[in-house]
């Protein structure tokens, strides 16, 4: 399965045009490396794909690609129980529109809360096991060898 693997990149470089494969100028490098640089916000890293723009006007919160920092959970419960406060001011208003986007928000935000939560209380490391690889490969030693 791996040199079937490498074989298929191999043919797969050939296909490509050369000039894809040069050596980046030291612009280049350095915009890639920014990139990542601004990827950091309050709460954690912003985990969208390099030179694509934020589609939730940094509404970070709402975003599934923000990566929450665990040792910003207190922030993040700061920032849900604000919301709290802004809906109920939005509901006694009457500001409809704000009402949806804060509920939208919050529903974000506790969903956030709940999966840092359920990583708190995982181990941190899982014992795989090791992997018995005669009996994946479907022989045994004791097999002879055609």
């Amino acid at each position: 399965m791996i040199s079937h693997h490498r074989a298929f990149i191999a043919r797969r470089r050939t296909e490509r045009p050369s000039e894809e494969y040069r050596e980046l100028t030291t612009t280049e490098w350095d915009e890639f490396l920014s990139h990542f640089e601004l990827r950091k916000v309050a709460l954690g890293t912003c985990g969208r794909d390099y030179a694509t723009p934020c589609q939730h006007e940094n509404v970070c919160v709402r975003c599934p690609l923000l990566l929450v920092d665990p040792a910003q959970m207190p922030r993040l419960q700061e920032i849900h129980a604000n919301l709290v406060d802004r809906l109920r001011e939005a509901r006694d208003q009457g500001w409809l529109g704000e009402v949806a986007a804060i509920e939208t928000t919050m529903a974000a935000a506790a969903q956030k809360l709940e999966a840092m939560r359920d990583r708190a209380a995982q181990p941190s490391t899982v014992d795989l096991g090791m992997p018995d690889f005669r009996r994946d490969a479907g022989r045994t030693s004791a097999e002879p060898e055609r």
